[in-house]
């Protein structure tokens, strides 16, 4: 599930168009999720919960990435009104 969050991390810190904070907060959920979580369950599955409790603020990159698509979005660029030459003619 999770597997996904650190290239998707990885290609929003790289990119200008979203913040760079958003990129290190969805590469550490994938690190969070992958890493904590599955190795967790494996290893000491007493402590699933905890690790599941302290990794919880990573989680809320993916939604704060969807608020800021939403919020923000994909403006078009604005075209700019300059008279052409064949039209003067």
């Amino acid at each position: 599930m999770g597997l996904w969050l650190f290239p998707l991390g990885l290609l929003v810190y790289r990119s200008r168009f979203l913040l760079r904070f958003l990129g290190v907060w969805l590469a550490l959920a994938g690190f969070a999720w992958v890493i904590l979580l599955s190795l967790t369950g494996v290893l000491s599955p007493q402590f699933q919960d905890k690790v599941d409790t302290y990794s919880q603020p990573a989680y809320f990159g993916e939604i704060a990435l969807m608020l800021w698509l939403v919020i923000k979005g994909a403006k078009p660029p604005a075209l700019h009104a300059t008279p052409s030459l064949s039209a003067a003619g």
